[in-house]
């Protein structure tokens, strides 16, 4: 039986394949029917293993790619080059925290991918933190964001001569500026 074959096979007696460490596969579900593969896993398992993490591989791939078609539908611009410059000059605290989420989230990509991770929780949850911090930056440079603080958290932003702000920032005219303290 082939790998793909023994994957068809446990899906069908309700046998989870769970990748852990190099080469280690964990079997959840029924015991007779783990019974049942457990041997048949084992005359293919290289072959298994490679196909589990290539799995694994294609399921972070296609998070990411959701994750960039959910911002680009934000940011008619080029993410990566253009607003990240802005970002970088404009709000480095903001560039530090995505390049900080950026890393978090493909050290848990990549421990998923290579079966350290028994499942893709962290890697989500830490994906779902970079795409929150791009988020923010897109709010800040096009003008859903306050312009003062920075927050994009708000349910109202006030319009005035001099930007938009929060409930916390609006001040009258010359006191709205970068950095002012909030009341």
């Amino acid at each position: 039986m082939t790998a793909l074959g023994v994957l068809s096979l446990c899906a069908s007696r309700g046998v989870k394949l769970i990748l852990e460490g190099e080469d280690r596969i964990t079997l959840e579900g029924p015991q007779a029917a783990r019974d049942e593969v457990r041997e048949t896993i084992r005359a293919v398992k290289p072959e298994v293993v490679t196909l589990l993490r290539s799995q694994r591989q294609a399921e972070v791939s296609a998070a990411f790619a959701q994750a960039f078609a959910r911002l680009g539908n934000l940011y008619d611009g080029d993410l990566v080059g253009s607003l990240c410059a802005r970002i970088v000059g404009e709000r480095p605290t903001l560039a530090r925290a995505i390049n900080t989420a950026e890393a978090a989230a493909d050290a848990a990509a990549l421990a998923y991918q290579q079966g350290t991770a028994p499942d893709s929780t962290q890697f989500l949850a830490a994906l779902a933190i970079w795409e929150g911090a791009w988020r923010e930056a897109i709010a800040a440079v096009t003008g859903d964001a306050c312009s003062d603080c920075g927050r994009t958290d708000t349910t109202i932003l006030v319009t005035t001569n001099t930007g938009r702000f929060c409930r916390a920032c609006l001040r009258p005219g010359p006191l709205n500026r970068k950095g002012a303290p909030h009341a």
